[in-house]
């Protein structure tokens, strides 16, 4: 039997140490982003936990499943390097400040990508459960390191001016929200074209 929750096997990003602190802006971005981030882990944990048990006849609807949870993470971090981590060297005037984090997405991304494309070329009747539970375990360690890892980065903006950090999250949320809006449109018009 599976587990009720999809709390595993990506552990969840604690938010209780830094976000009831309001002393600074940072740390309501933080818990902003963990939120978003444990929304993305627990999507991801959905998928990996119901994979193998999906039958071929489901599998249109599961593989659809994928590609929408590959397209809002893809927006995310897209909107994250777009818009976010510019306007935050920005504000420390220090170049580079969010490059790890950069650099991070980059680890992630050929099996990210890989993953994508077997959602997208399968057919319902090769469908391969074990294939895309494989496909995760190629990208999930780096994908979880980063989205862990950049919850710290946020936290320790505390020592910038905290209008101008809650400003660009602010942006950024916006930002996001507006283009996800169409950019799902679209993602599901190539869908329902499969």
């Amino acid at each position: 039997m599976s587990p009720q929750w999809a709390d595993q096997p990506l552990s969840l990003i604690p938010t209780l140490p830094f976000s009831k602190d309001t002393s600074h802006a940072a740390y309501y971005v933080a818990t902003q982003m963990a939120l978003a981030h444990n929304g993305i882990i627990r999507g991801l944990n959905s998928i990996y936990l119901q994979a193998a048990q999906i039958p071929r006849t489901e599998a249109r609807d599961f593989l659809t499943y994928c590609q929408c949870w590959y397209e809002s993470m893809h927006h995310h971090h897209d909107s994250e390097e777009e818009m976010f981590f510019p306007d935050v060297e920005s504000i420390t005037h220090i170049q580079g400040l969010m490059e790890g984090n950069v650099e991070q997405h980059r680890a992630f991304t050929p099996g990210f990508e890989a993953f994508e494309a077997y959602t997208k070329s399968c057919l319902p009747e090769d469908y391969d459960g074990e294939k895309v539970r494989n496909l995760i375990d190629a990208f999930a360690t780096p994908l979880h390191r980063h989205l862990v890892d950049e919850i710290d980065t946020l936290k320790a903006l505390d020592r910038y001016d905290s209008e101008e950090i809650r400003g660009a999250y602010k942006r950024f949320e916006k930002s996001a929200m507006d283009t996800d809006k169409a950019r799902s449109l679209l993602s599901l018009q190539q869908i329902s074209h499969h």
